[in-house]
């Protein structure tokens, strides 16, 4: 994810915003300000349950980290959270503004990432996968 991260983020105070809330960086980075990563685990085991390989599933969990990760950045804003996981929010350090860009930037790269699985899955699959994972959005944001 840090490498999607590094490609695809422009700018440098993008990417230490989205790899700030990632728990990659800061003075308190490291497993607590990373969270637990339990959807993207709980994709890989199903994948792996139903016959897939793991590693052709990463695209599609980190996708849904990215997407969950977005949610939290604006459910930061929205709650005026000026803490998670025990370190400043991205938009208690950056602003509002900045936050929310950091939040689309998110759930972009999960849809960016998403593509990787053409490498091993047929197009109309991927195809599917992104208006789940868009469906799914549009479920998350209403509530």
């Amino acid at each position: 994810m840090q490498a999607q991260v590094d490609r695809f983020a422009d700018t440098p105070e993008l990417r230490d915003m989205l790899a700030y809330h990632m728990g990659w960086i800061g003075p308190d980075a490291g497993p607590r300000a990373r969270g637990k990563r339990i959807r993207p685990l709980l994709l890989l085991l199903v994948n792996q349950a139903v016959g897939g390989t793991w590693e052709h599933a990463l695209p599609a969990a980190a996708a849904v980290e990215f997407i969950h990760n977005f949610s939290l950045l604006h459910d930061d804003i929205q709650d005026n959270s000026p803490t998670r996981r025990g370190r400043p929010t991205v938009w208690a350090r950056w602003g509002v503004a900045q936050a929310i860009n950091a939040g689309d930037a998110m759930f972009s790269l999960a849809f960016r990432v998403l593509d990787a699985l053409r490498e091993h899955h047929p197009a109309d699959t991927v195809l599917d996968l992104h208006r789940t994972l868009a469906d799914a959005c549009m479920a998350l944001t209403q509530g």
